[in-house]
């Protein structure tokens, strides 16, 4: 928890454009960064927490773009003149150290796509809070078929929308986050969070857990009847899973909140 230095330069880049409506006072984003502060100090990320979840699909994931790469750049090997020695081929070491960061390039690229998907909708509801009381217009049409699901997803369930990127935090955990969304549905309020990977996973459910701890230490008086993932992926398709608000989710993520907190503690402690 490094303090913030105390230069003019370093107060500029800080600040906010725009205040963020409800937010405690001392709060601070820094979107370049990506870094919440609170008084001149580093919040932990809800997702940094999160990190400690062990997720072994994606070695098999990673080993897979290595092994894409290789047989996109290497050249076939040939016995005899026309006949091709099957499954083998020739690669040279600069190929080779460029196939060990294969799974970070299409990782930064399937972010820059998620990161455009994310944008549209926060435009979406953004829009619809200030123009329209959180009302998704029925003719609302999208040039992006993930977006236009989201849409069809917003109108069919009667959504009204209440708050987009939200920016929350908690002095007790000492955590920072952004709540994709939160709203309506039926008079009951839903946290929801938008996917754009290959699919939904028991972890996103902990996250929005942690976000509604954190919105009730700020001050959230409606009960929040559950969680909502969209998983907007980039082949087109939509898949939405639902779960209601439980002990065991909060319980879930204060697990990998302590995790996180032991395993800084003892880092601290190893000479």
């Amino acid at each position: 928890m490094s303090k913030i230095k105390d230069t003019i330069e370093e107060k500029k880049e800080f600040a906010r454009t725009e205040p963020i409506q409800g937010e405690p006072k001392g709060y601070e984003f820094n979107d370049k960064r990506h870094i919440h502060t609170l008084d001149g100090k580093s919040l932990t990320g809800c997702t940094t927490i999160l990190g400690v979840i062990a997720k072994p699909m994606l070695i098999q994931w990673a080993a897979n773009m290595a092994v894409e790469y290789i047989i996109k750049v290497a050249k076939p090997i040939y016995e005899t003149e026309g006949v091709k020695l099957e499954d083998t081929y020739l690669i040279n070491g600069e190929q080779l150290n460029e196939a060990k960061t294969a799974h970070r390039r299409k990782k930064e690229e399937a972010g820059q796509k998620g990161t455009d998907i994310h944008f549209e909708v926060e435009k979406l509801v953004k829009d619809a809070i200030q123009r329209n009381k959180g009302i998704i217009d029925i003719d609302t049409k999208s040039e992006f078929p993930q977006v236009q699901h989201f849409i069809n997803w917003a109108i069919e369930n009667n959504v009204k929308f209440l708050e987009s990127e939200k920016h929350i935090y908690s002095k007790s955990l000492w955590l920072g986050g952004i709540v994709d969304i939160v709203c309506e549905i039926n008079g009951e309020v839903w946290i929801t969070d938008i996917k754009t990977g290959s699919g939904i996973y028991p972890e996103a459910f902990a996250q929005m857990a942690g976000y509604e701890l954190m919105l009730k230490e700020m001050g959230m008086k409606e009960p929040v009847k559950g969680h909502i993932v969209l998983n907007l992926k980039k082949d087109g398709t939509f898949q939405e899973k639902r779960s209601v608000s439980t002990e065991d989710a909060k319980n879930f993520f204060l697990a990998c909140v302590q995790v996180y907190r032991l395993q800084e503690k003892f880092n601290n402690q190893i000479i």
